[in-house]
C-alpha cells in the first residue's frame, strides 16, 4: 500500500519529468532556430529554472526523510527526544531552503517569458512596457525574498525546534498569502505586454485566436497559484499538501512560459529552411524580405532586411528600403560599431514596416541568416 509520502514523491517526480521535457524542448527549438550563439536571456532563465526545480525536488525528498516541526505545539515540542530534535532541525532548514527555491523558480520562469517578449517587441513601444514590467517583477521578487528572511527574526528561529518558536516561524502561513499576491501582480503585468498587439496585427482570425490563447495563458498560472494558496491554507498542518500543489504550480507555469517559444518547432519553415545557408535566400511576408548572401569565409556575419511597398518585387527592386537588423542574441560587436548576428540566427518579433501606401504591424519569423565576408574591408 502506497503511503501519502510515497504518493507525493511519485507525483513530484512525474511532474518534474514533464517539466524538464517542456524546458528541454524549448531549448532544443531555440537552438534549432538561432544556434547556441544566438541564445538570449530567456534561454538562460530557462536553465536557471531547471536548476532550481531540480534542487527543490531533492530538498523535498529529504524533508520527507528528516521530517519537520510542522504540526508541533509548545507541549509536543517539549517532549521530543534529542534525536528527534536534531532530525527536525535539519528538516526545518531544508524547508526554509525549499521556500527560497520556490521564490527563485517562480520568478525565474517569469524571467523566461519577460525576455521572450523583449525579443518579440523589438522596435515597438511595447518594448518599453516590457522593460518596466521587468523592473516591476524584479521589485516583487525582492519583496518576496526580503519577506522570507524578515518574517521570523532572528533567522535561527526558523529551524529552532525546542523550545517551540511559534506558529509564525514554523507554519509561515503568511507566505501563502504574500507570495501569491506578488506573483499575480507580476503575471498581470506580463499579460499586459502582448495582448494590445492583437488588435493591430494583420494576420488571420485563426492565428489571432492561437496567439491570443498563448499570450493570455498566464491566467492558468494565476489559477494554479490561487489553488495552491487555498488548499495549502486549508491543510496548513499537512506539509505534503503544500508540496503537491507547489509542484503542480511549477508544471503549469513551465508549460505556459515555454509554449510560445516551442510553437515554431511545429512550423514547416523551420524544418524546410534550417541549415540551407549554402546559397542566397529571400524570405518575408507582406512586403518584407530577409536577404542573405554567403561569402567565401564564415568569420563575419550580417543580415539585411529589405522593406518594400506592396506590388514591388521582394528582391532586386531599387526602391526598397534596406537596413541592418540588430541582434537579440549574444551579439559580437566590431570596431566600427556594427552588431553581428551568428549564423542561422533568427528574430522573433513584431515589426512595423515603413510604407507610404499601407502601414501595419506584421508578425514575422525570419530564419536562416547567411554569412557575408567583411574581413577584407577597411574599418
Amino acid at each position: 500500500m502506497t503511503t501519502a509520502q510515497e504518493a507525493t514523491d511519485i507525483e513530484g517526480y512525474t511532474e518534474y519529468a514533464f517539466g524538464m521535457l517542456i524546458f528541454l524542448t524549448r531549448l532544443f527549438t531555440r537552438v534549432m532556430l538561432v544556434g547556441v550563439r544566438g541564445l538570449y536571456w530567456d534561454d538562460l532563465f530557462t536553465v536557471v529554472a531547471i536548476a532550481f526545480w531540480t534542487t527543490d525536488l531533492v530538498i523535498l525528498k529529504y524533508i520527507g526523510v528528516y521530517g519537520s516541526s510542522v504540526g508541533q505545539t509548545f507541549e509536543s515540542a517539549a517532549q521530543l527526544t534529542d534525536a528527534q530534535v536534531e532530525s527536525f532541525r535539519i528538516g526545518d532548514k531544508l524547508t526554509f531552503a525549499s521556500w527560497n527555491c520556490y521564490i527563485c523558480l517562480i520568478w525565474s520562469m517569469k524571467g523566461v517569458v519577460l525576455f521572450y517578449y523583449d525579443r518579440m517587441t523589438l522596435n515597438l513601444w511595447q518594448n518599453k512596457l516590457a522593460k518596466w514590467v521587468r523592473f516591476g517583477s524584479l521589485g516583487t521578487f525582492t519583496i518576496a525574498f526580503l519577506f522570507q528572511y524578515l518574517l521570523c527574526t532572528p533567522i535561527e528561529l526558523a529551524w529552532q525546534v525546542k523550545p517551540y518558536p511559534g506558529d509564525k516561524c514554523v507554519f509561515r502561513a503568511q507566505n501563502y498569502v504574500v507570495y501569491p499576491i506578488l506573483s499575480i501582480i507580476s503575471d498581470l503585468g506580463i499579460m499586459a505586454i502582448p495582448l494590445p498587439l492583437l488588435w493591430q496585427v494583420k494576420i488571420s482570425i485563426t492565428r489571432k485566436l492561437i496567439l491570443g490563447f498563448l499570450f493570455s495563458s498566464g491566467i492558468f498560472i494565476i489559477i494554479a497559484t490561487l489553488l495552491r494558496t487555498v488548499y495549502s491554507l486549508r491543510s496548513i498542518l499537512d506539509l505534503l499538501v503544500a508540496t503537491q500543489w507547489a509542484t503542480r504550480e511549477y508544471l503549469v507555469t513551465a508549460f505556459v512560459v515555454s509554449a510560445p517559444a516551442i510553437k515554431p518547432l511545429f512550423s514547416r519553415r523551420l524544418w524546410g529552411l534550417h541549415g540551407s545557408t549554402a546559397h542566397s535566400n529571400t524570405y518575408g511576408s507582406n512586403g518584407s524580405g530577409l536577404r542573405s548572401t554567403k561569402g567565401s569565409k564564415a568569420n563575419s556575419h550580417s543580415v539585411v532586411v529589405e522593406s518594400h511597398k506592396r506590388g514591388e518585387q521582394s528582391a532586386g527592386s531599387g526602391t526598397g528600403k534596406a537596413f541592418e537588423m540588430p541582434s537579440r542574441g549574444w551579439p559580437g560587436k566590431e570596431k566600427n560599431g556594427r552588431i553581428r548576428l551568428p549564423s542561422e540566427a533568427s528574430q522573433e518579433h513584431i515589426v512595423q514596416y515603413p510604407s507610404d501606401e499601407e502601414a501595419g504591424i506584421y508578425v514575422t519569423e525570419t530564419f536562416t541568416v547567411s554569412t557575408e565576408d567583411r574581413k577584407g574591408q577597411k574599418e
